[in-house]
């Protein structure tokens, strides 16, 4: 059902993801999730914002096909090209940053209201 060209890139997107989750919980103590909580909403955070990359017109060439490579029914859809690879660890890295700061901030608004 799926192949190389669709699951690489998302897990390439989750993993710099988490990454970008992990290292706001480890440079921004104030807003610190539990090391699996940073972990999973980067994760988290690296899917949605390539997701949303791929469907800007100007940006999607450089995440490549990833907003058909969710979607189960379509198998093999782009290239997989090194070009592809770092624009979707970038976006998935920069989502992960913006995701975990978003709740970490909600927490921390919640916890002292």
């Amino acid at each position: 059902m799926f192949d190389a060209a669709t699951i690489i890139p998302i897990i390439v997107e989750m993993i710099c993801g988490a990454a970008g989750g992990m290292a706001v919980a480890h440079s921004a103590g104030s807003l610190r999730l539990t090391n699996g909580g940073s972990a999973l909403t980067g994760a988290i955070g690296g899917l949605v914002l390539t997701w949303l990359a791929g469907r800007i017109p100007g940006i999607n060439r450089l995440v490549g096909h990833v907003e058909q490579a969710v979607d189960a029914a379509v198998v093999g859809a782009g290239g997989l090209s090194p070009a592809v690879i770092v624009g979707v660890g970038i976006s998935g890295l920069l989502g992960g940053v913006l995701l975990t700061i978003l709740v970490g901030l909600a927490r921390k608004n919640a916890s002292t209201g």
